[in-house]
């Protein structure tokens, strides 16, 4: 089944951290089996980036749901070198001639993905560089200030590089490899190596693995892979165990020569499937042959993951029926399944105006049956697979960097491997500047670095941001903090930027205090006439007129100050009167709300800030006003037979003002008894004695 995605692992989390909180470009990679695959699903599926994912050919761009980097970027196909005029920055425009979607689909990405980057020349890095900067605007920084996450291992393929495409980029760079690019000159790119492999679990062939990827077999390493030699083909082209076996070689006309005698070797009936193309998919592209042909008895390899997870990209099984409209395989575990026609897209990336997002315009679609033959696969084709029995035949040897351990490392153990022939010191080699390069993988420092930067920039943009919202203060602490984690003070372009960005706070702050003082003054106003509006109400109340009218006072004076808390009470007070407690309970826990935020802001102020706001409101003192709100509040709850909510209120207002009101107290203790609590009653009863008692001896 498809590896879950182990959030856990620490080079991973890197990645995302890298990816999602900074703009630095960063070069994932691992050895075969850690996930790599996996891990850029999940980025793709959870970054909130606008981005697009790129892949060096047709099929692994399928593979991805990408598109290639040719296609993308309309790159030429013949090598690109730096001096050639026709692509130079004054020229690019005309020769491109990118239409206005694809201009605005670069200004607007934020990160671009690229898979299999091993794969990628540095000239074509280099020219992908120049039309950022060209296209963006943005010709100060590299790649036109994009961030990069480019995916693969360098230690497996490399660039397909002819001898005529070696001697032209041979003037320009000492090696093809992308990280040979000029462009990196300029950006310092993250390499994070993801460690843990999932895919063996035998910690003596990982080691081994280990060693030959990185072109250092151990004597004993070589002679214990040899061990395996087993020249002879078995019949039928399963293993000895009753297993099924993959053939790995290093030629194209090896796995076909496989492929065919052992189809025709079986008596049956051959069914051939034809692929169905919609809309636009280049036949160079297509993952999978347009004409499948199949018997029962054959041996295939699945090419795209189920979305029921029966099966994933590499699984093998074997053809258990086949007819024209039916198709049913049996893969190693036993398990027979009805498999339907798989449809990949050929995807193409567009902005949209509208919504402010990168978005995926199909251009066209290959159906087909998700299996091909499979007794053999070419070791390139074989990358990103898994198997549990492997037969590697390197026929005259191990022709480029990396093939040999590519075949090696898609076997989950060494009793799953079997050689044609031996495997010699001379197929198991790196080029140098490989290895050179395999040494900055995860440099703690660099990564820390990056993160520091990361949250500089954060601190200023906040800073920016308190400045735009009229808070100096927090600007102020955001900048500090931003200088203590980057240190720029002796960075003239960015203290001139300082310098340019604190006069113009200080121009804010100028119209922040004009703007503050008309405001005060407009509040000041309307809470006049509010108060004016609540005068009116309060008197028409004492005479004993209507309601309908001392409401509708009330309610002028709430739409010119909401948090007028004379008017929530006077019209809370009316509405208790009239015996509408529900309306009453809403104007009081208002005012409740209101009175406690003033509280609250006295409490920490020693300024005339809070008086001042409170004669706005109507009032000289907001906790006799919460007291007062509670207490009402609290006789309303009572009349709607709500004994909890009267509780909770005489219970507040009892640790406030009104803890030393008897009426309060009587209240409690008429509460009590209606809930059967005569102890709780007869307590109150006698505070409410005692207060006043003493209430008439001070007048006396």
């Amino acid at each position: 089944m498809e590896q879950k995605i182990d959030l856990d692992n620490p080079e991973f989390q890197n990645v995302w951290k890298l990816v999602s909180y900074t703009r630095q470009s960063v070069f994932m990679t691992g050895k075969a089996g850690t996930g790599k695959s996996t891990f850029l699903k999940y980025v793709c599926a959870h970054t909130r980036k606008k981005f697009v994912v790129l892949a060096p050919t047709g099929i692994a761009a399928v593979n991805v749901g990408g598109q290639t980097l040719h296609s993308f970027f309309n790159l030429p196909f013949k090598p690109v070198v730096p001096d050639d005029p026709e692509f130079m920055p004054r020229n690019l425009k005309s020769r491109m001639k990118y239409n206005g979607d694809k201009v605005k689909l670069l200004r607007e990405l934020e990160l671009i993905i690229i898979d299999e980057i091993s794969m990628v020349r540095a000239d074509i890095i280099d020219f992908v560089d120049r039309i950022l900067r060209v296209y963006t605007g943005n010709t100060r920084e590299p790649f036109g200030g994009k961030q990069l996450l480019l995916v693969g291992d360098i230690f497996q393929l490399e660039p397909v590089v002819t001898a005529d495409m070696r001697d032209i980029l041979g003037r320009f760079y000492s090696q093809n490899y992308f990280f040979n690019a000029r462009a990196f000159s300029e950006l310092r790119i993250v390499p994070v190596e993801l460690r843990k492999v999932y895919r063996q679990n035998d910690e003596g062939f990982i080691s081994m693995l280990d060693r030959v990827r990185v072109g250092r077999p151990a004597r004993e390493d070589i002679i214990c892979l040899n061990s395996r030699l087993s020249p002879a083909e078995i019949p039928g082209g399963g293993a000895t165990d009753g297993k099924m076996l993959m053939t790995l070689a290093t030629r194209r006309d090896m796995v076909d020569s496989i492929n065919s005698r052992h189809l025709a070797a079986l008596d049956v009936p051959e069914v051939t499937y034809t692929g169905i193309v919609s809309g636009e998919f280049p036949e160079s592209s297509l993952p999978n042959p347009r004409e499948l042909t199949l018997k029962v008895g054959a041996q295939v390899v699945f090419v795209k993951n189920d979305a029921e997870r029966r099966w994933v990209n590499g699984t093998i099984g074997r053809v258990y029926m086949a007819s024209d409209d039916t198709l049913i395989v049996e893969t190693e575990d036993g398990e027979k399944h009805h498999v339907e026609p798989a449809v990949w897209e050929n995807v193409r990336y567009y902005y949209d105006e509208k919504e402010k997002k990168v978005k995926e315009d199909v251009r066209g679609t290959f159906t087909q049956y998700p299996v091909q033959l499979a007794w053999a696969l070419t070791i390139h084709k074989s990358q990103g697979l898994t198997f549990s029995n492997v037969r590697i035949d390197l026929g005259e040897g191990a022709f480029s960097s990396g093939q040999a351990y590519v075949a090696l490392s898609r076997c989950r153990s060494l009793e799953g491997m079997s050689l044609v022939s031996t495997i010699n010191e001379r197929d198991i080699f790196v080029n140098p500047a490989i290895v050179r390069f395999s040494h900055t993988f995860n440099d703690s420092a660099l990564i820390a670095s990056a993160l520091e930067r990361a949250r500089a920039d954060d601190e200023y943009a906040r800073a920016l941001e308190a400045v735009r919202g009229g808070d100096l203060a927090g600007a102020f602490d955001h900048f500090t903090e931003a200088l203590r984690c980057r240190n720029e003070l002796g960075n003239a372009l960015m203290m001139r930027f300082a310098r340019m960005q604190l006069r113009r706070v200080e121009r804010m702050g100028n119209e922040i205090d004009t703007l503050r003082r008309r405001v005060a003054d407009d509040e000041r106003r309307f809470s006049e006439l509010a108060g004016e509006y609540v005068a009116m109400a309060d008197e028409c109340h004492l005479e004993g007129m209507d309601p309908t009218p001392v409401i509708a006072n009330y309610d002028k004076a709430l739409s010119l100050a909401p948090d007028h808390v004379g008017a929530l009470m006077g019209k809370g007070r009316t509405y208790f009167d009239a015996g509408a407690y529900e309306d009453a309970l809403v104007c009081f826990d208002r005012a409740v709300e209101v009175a406690s935020a003033h509280v609250a802001v006295s409490a920490d102020s020693d300024n005339g800030e809070s008086d001042e706001k409170a004669s706005r409101g109507g009032v000289t003192d907001y906790s006799q006003v919460l007291s007062d709100a509670l207490f009402i509040g609290g006789q309303a709850c009572h009349r709607v037979n709500d004994p909890a909510g009267a509780l909770d209120r005489y219970l507040m207002a009892e640790a406030g003002n009104n803890g030393k009101n008897p009426e309060l107290h009587d209240r409690m203790a008429d509460l009590y008894e209606s809930v059967g609590d005569d102890t709780s009653a007869s307590t109150h009863r006698a505070i409410a004695r005692k207060l006043r008692t003493a209430s008439r001896r001070r007048k006396k």
